[in-house]
């Protein structure tokens, strides 16, 4: 018995560490962004390749968003860079080699120090999806819900299910909201609220409607919201910063979004595509404008490549210099280093 015992008290003192590590992760705080914070908007990287996240980790962004995803009527989650889901039935079946690949983004030396994933919503003649799915299973008293669907924000919920799997297999600090056609703030402030109750925050993606994302601020708890990030590009091209955050009346930082040339399949201006230098004299006004400004992001690794990819040095002297991805993503990471000095 004493024999017995011994043994049982060992197997404790072994699984010890393993408890606690766990525990410490479970708690542990989301990433915040980086004092300067540089943000690269990434779609095109699912599922990726290595060469691809191993060129975003010496580039010096501190802030990779994840993107574009959409949640469908029946609870699954896509990547708009592929036909199939990455979430199905409340379970993760998506590439693996990408998770892989998302943890390395933190790893070592990397400049990469928090990971966010964009929710998007439809635009233009798209079916409903996202933002509309959100609004309705916020709702407990909503009818005419999918079987398979538990409405609310509860631990049994399915937007909670959804959420759980973002941050304890995919690794992300923070849910990035871009809603551009849906705008019902309670149902954002619930589902914030959720994100809260699993350690992570949430940012805000807008291009109009201040009062929208403002009434979302206001109705959610402090600290939950950490970042804004303002598109300054297509249906937000004549943003700019300081009103925005004028309008929002709170202290949390607002980033601009460029579009840098590539967008579009085009190598001039496109929808407010920007060049390097562009890109470095709108920060710069922006910044003189809004003196607290502490960083900026691009949209997105896809167009990036489709520049290289086009020759676009070649084809457009005026659009920029760049030959490869990795001089690309450097020269746009210096445009907004340098307009932030």
């Amino acid at each position: 018995m004493k024999n017995f015992l011994k043994a049982i008290c060992c197997i404790c003192l072994f699984l010890l560490p393993v408890f606690n590590s766990y525990a410490q992760s479970v708690k542990k705080k989301p990433a915040s962004p980086a004092q300067t914070n540089l943000t690269l908007f990434g779609r095109g990287m699912y599922p990726g390749d290595d060469s691809t996240y191993n060129m975003i980790k010496v580039s010096g962004f501190t802030t990779v968003i994840l993107s574009s995803f959409y949640i469908h009527s029946n609870g699954d989650v896509y990547s708009g860079d592929d036909k199939d889901p990455i979430i199905h039935n409340g379970e993760y079946i998506g590439n693996k080699d990408w998770l892989k690949r998302v943890a390395s983004l933190k790893k070592k030396t990397s400049s990469v120090s928090r990971i966010e994933i964009l929710l998007e919503g439809r635009w233009y003649n798209q079916p409903p999806n996202t933002f509309d799915f959100i609004k309705a299973w916020t709702d407990t008293s909503v009818k005419d819900i999918p079987a398979n669907i538990t409405t609310g924000t509860s631990k049994q919920s399915t937007l909670y299910g959804i959420a759980k799997l973002l941050k304890e297999v995919i690794g992300v600090d923070a849910v990035c909201i871009d809603d551009e056609s849906v705008y019902d703030s309670k149902s954002i402030i619930l589902f914030g609220e959720m994100l809260s109750k699993l350690n992570m925050h949430m940012t805000l993606c807008p291009f109009a409607k201040k009062s929208y994302w403002k009434a979302i601020i206001d109705g959610s708890q402090k600290g939950l919201i950490d970042a804004v990030y303002l598109q300054c590009y297509d249906g937000g091209a004549r943003n700019t910063v300081a009103p925005w955050h004028d309008s929002l009346q709170n202290d949390i930082p607002v980033y601009p979004i460029f579009l840098c040339r590539g967008a579009f399949s085009s190598c001039s201006t496109n929808h407010n595509s920007k060049t390097p230098g562009e890109i470095k004299a709108q920060t710069i006004a922006f910044k003189k404008d809004y003196p607290q400004m502490s960083g900026g992001a691009i949209w997105q690794m896809a167009d990036i490549k489709n520049y290289v990819h086009m020759n676009c040095a070649a084809r457009d002297s005026s659009s920029g210099s760049a030959v490869t991805v990795t001089e690309y993503l450097e020269q746009l990471k210096y445009s907004l280093e340098e307009g932030l000095k």
